[in-house]
C-alpha cells in the first residue's frame, strides 16, 4: 500500500481520492450515496471531495430530482489521473504477484477468501469489551 501511495502521489493523488474517483467512473452520485458506496463518514469524505474539486477532477452539479442536492462527478481531468493511478496499480500487481505461478495465485486466492469469510463476522459486529479477538 506504501508502495502504491508512492506511485499514485507523482500525479498527486491520494488512494482515498482514487477510491473516490473509481466510484465516481462509474456514475455521478450524491455526496451520501458516494460516502455509503466507500464506507465513509459523509464529513470525512467531504472534504476529500473538497480537495478533488479543487484540483479539477471532480465538479459538483445540480440534481436534477433534487434542487437542494449536488452531484458529484468526475472531469476529464479526473478520468486522465485515475488513469495514471490504475496503470501504477497495475504495473505493481505485476511486480508483487508476477513471480507467482497460477497455481500459487489459485491458492493465494483461496486463503485470502478463507480469511475474508473468517473475518467477516468481526466486521459485522460490534466489538464486546473484554473478548478475546482470536478464537481460543
Amino acid at each position: 500500500m506504501r508502495h502504491l501511495e508512492g506511485e499514485t502521489s507523482c500525479c498527486g493523488v491520494t488512494l482515498g481520492q482514487c477510491h473516490a474517483l473509481l466510484e465516481l467512473s462509474f456514475s455521478d452520485s450524491s455526496l451520501t450515496s458516494l460516502a455509503a458506496a466507500l464506507d465513509l463518514d459523509p464529513s470525512t469524505l467531504s472534504r476529500t471531495v473538497d480537495g478533488l474539486v479543487k484540483t479539477g477532477w471532480v465538479e459538483r452539479t445540480p440534481d436534477a430530482t433534487d434542487r437542494r442536492a449536488k452531484l458529484v462527478a468526475i472531469t476529464e481531468a479526473g478520468e486522465a489521473c485515475l488513469g495514471v493511478a490504475s496503470a501504477a496499480r497495475e504495473r505493481l500487481l505485476g511486480q508483487i504477484f508476477g513471480a507467482l505461478s497460477q497455481q500459487d495465485r489459485a491458492t493465494l486466492l483461496r486463503l485470502l477468501d478463507i480469511l475474508d469469510d473468517a473475518a467477516r463476522p468481526l466486521i459485522t459486529s460490534p466489538a464486546v469489551p473484554g473478548t478475546p479477538m482470536v478464537p481460543a
